[in-house]
């Protein structure tokens, strides 16, 4: 099925993908700037893709503290451009990396700017911190080519050997960049699409926000309207009373203290405790609702703000395949040697 996006739908897929993006994925504010740029943009199932189409992942890179602060100028374009060449032929279709206030809009963009369809799907359910860890990796997909650009005409094209290490290469780059860079990647067939995107990701972004939005003009409790969208889980409900960050190596990290549990994150959130006890981890998902209905990035975030601290179960794809193990490194680094601990 294919259907055109109205202005508001792209507002809904806002809206809901910066919950839906575990505290990940880039600020709302990053996406609501390029609402009026996303005109006539065609979003498809991953179903009526044949399987000989060439789809191409489109996405941001970068700390979201950085973009937030320095805005975006369209380095998606140019990204994808440049894969074109070295493909040496036109992409059929465009697909998110991951679920984001800001991440789920520059496909958009570039997809309402080149004239291609988005796919609606993405290889992860939530946003994700390094590229890699993506259900595309897991099911085989290679993630070389990657073609990088600013918005000051440099580019690169990197061949790594793996996913791995293309995530340090792209990283090391987008840190030359200025912390921010455009990046295409994951070139797939339709065949490889269908057996390995999390589909119907922009659907629910899109129906999440619907629901919080509709709620809040209602005068209803926003974060039941939340939980009754995503299947989520209330963790916790209260004030932000501490909380850390810093940038290093092109990432956020930092540490929420909100209500009865304590957060940490490296662009996402990546695990939940709870009287000292792990409480969740990825690959499921902590999100982030200010009381009054506006999702949260990790970005977004300061003290005093009274939140909703949500969980919602990873994708069974991300079960199936061991999907822990692509962030066992991530959660090493912040100090937690642990197995994974899904949400209750």
């Amino acid at each position: 099925m294919k259907r055109s996006l109205q202005k508001q739908q792209v507002e809904d897929i806002i809206r809901g993908a910066t919950l839906l993006g575990a505290g990940g994925g880039g600020s709302a504010k990053s996406g609501y700037l390029m609402v009026e740029e996303i005109k006539n943009v065609v979003v498809i199932d991953p179903t009526d893709v044949s399987d000989g189409s060439t789809v191409v992942v489109v996405a941001g890179m970068g700390s979201p503290v950085v973009l937030l602060k320095e805005g975006w100028r369209g380095e998606e374009v140019p990204a994808l451009e440049r894969m074109e060449e070295i493909l040496r032929k036109k992409v059929d279709y465009i697909v998110p990396v991951e679920i984001g206030g800001f991440n789920s809009i520059t496909p958009l963009r570039a997809g309402a700017i080149k004239g291609l369809p988005v796919i609606d799907g993405d290889g992860a359910g939530r946003a994700i911190p390094e590229l890699e860890q993506t259900t595309y990796n897991l099911g085989g997909v290679p993630v070389e080519p990657i073609c990088l650009a600013d918005s000051k005409g440099n580019s690169g094209v990197l061949y790594p050997k793996d996913a791995k290490m293309g995530e340090d290469m792209a990283r090391a780059i987008t840190t030359i960049f200025g912390m921010t860079a455009g990046i295409a990647c994951y070139p797939m067939t339709g065949k490889q699409l269908k057996e390995t995107v999390i589909p119907g990701t922009l659907s629910a972004a899109e129906a999440t926000g619907k629901a919080i939005r509709e709620a809040k003009e209602a005068g209803k409790d926003v974060v039941e309207a939340a939980l009754k969208a995503i299947n989520g889980v209330l963790l916790a409900k209260g004030k932000v009373t501490k909380m850390t960050k810093e940038v290093k190596g092109g990432f956020d990290y930092g540490r929420i203290y909100a209500g009865n549990v304590i957060v940490d994150y490296k662009n996402e959130n990546m695990m939940a405790w709870e009287n000292n006890q792990p409480l969740v981890t990825v690959p499921d998902s902590i999100c982030w609702l200010r009381l009054d209905g506006e999702p949260l990035t990790n970005a977004d975030i300061e003290e005093g703000m009274e939140v909703a601290v949500i969980g919602k179960k990873a994708h069974p794809k991300w079960i199936a395949l061991n999907g822990f193990k692509l962030f066992k490194h991530v959660l090493e680094s912040i100090g937690y040697m642990g197995d994974y601990v899904p949400l209750k």
